[in-house]
């Protein structure tokens, strides 16, 4: 992996994908709405681009000869719902050529109805996890527990499967930031859905070896290997089953 596209790039994650992917010697595009503001805030070495990230058209040209896209977008940060985090991920995936890897970050309790969830905009990101699993192309969804609630101590990643993990279990950012990047960098954090936590122990080196301890999703499945709470496909809006019916592959 040479080239990341960073979508979200000056968010509280995006910001530090940005950091970890230059300190990896990868070349990094971060999109931004607003350039100029993106380049007060990103690292120097990240080439900037401005652009909407719900438009396919807008993306054909950043995507281009990228070896993975990171998506650490908002979830409901324009009063919608949620809807705009969906239509994002669908133009990334309209826009990107076959093989390209996805990492998106989404939340704890996706694969939830919103009947069994206290946001709403938690059904698009089960929405948008979907529309990854069954696209075709090589992909990390990485669930975060609740940003900086982590103890001084708690140095590890801590990796889970299964969305069963309730309360407010913290993360590092930083922690994110690297599984998204990992998840796309070694083999074994292909086709993974994993909640990721921060715990006691030393710093995490061998990234295969983390990911090769988990479960890999069923090729084209629309839920997570080890999700318990699905909600059947025939419940989602008949857009959403038409997204999905469309990006099969």
């Amino acid at each position: 992996m040479t080239t990341v596209l960073v979508i979200g790039a000056t968010g509280q994650v995006g910001r530090l994908v940005v950091e970890e992917a230059l300190g990896r010697g990868l070349s990094v595009r971060a999109q931004s709405r607003d350039a100029g503001r993106a380049r007060g805030v990103l690292p120097a070495g990240a080439e900037v681009v401005q652009a909407s990230p719900a438009s396919a058209a807008d993306l054909r040209p950043l995507v281009e000869g990228v070896d993975a896209v990171v998506l650490t977008h908002g979830g409901d940060v324009d009063g919608r719902g949620g809807v705009s985090f969906y239509e994002t991920v669908l133009a990334v995936l309209e826009a990107l050529e076959a093989g390209t890897h996805v990492s998106l970050m989404t939340a704890m309790n996706t694969s939830r109805s919103a009947g069994r969830s206290r946001y709403g905009f938690v059904e698009w990101k089960r929405r948008a996890e979907r529309l990854v699993r069954v696209s075709g192309h090589p992909y990390t969804i990485v669930r975060p527990g609740w940003f900086d609630y982590q103890g001084p101590g708690d140095r590890r990643i801590d990796l889970r499967q299964g969305d069963t993990v309730t309360g407010r279990p913290g993360v590092d950012r930083r922690h994110i930031a690297q599984v998204l990047l990992e998840g796309a960098a070694v083999p074994s954090g292909a086709r993974r859905t994993v909640e990721v936590f921060s715990t006691t122990g030393a710093p995490v080196t061998d990234y295969e070896a983390l990911f090769a301890a988990t479960r890999a999703d069923e090729p084209g499945a629309l839920d997570g290997v080890l999700d318990a709470n699905n909600v059947p496909l025939t419940d989602e809006p008949a857009s959403v089953q038409a997204d999905i019916a469309r990006l099969r592959r």
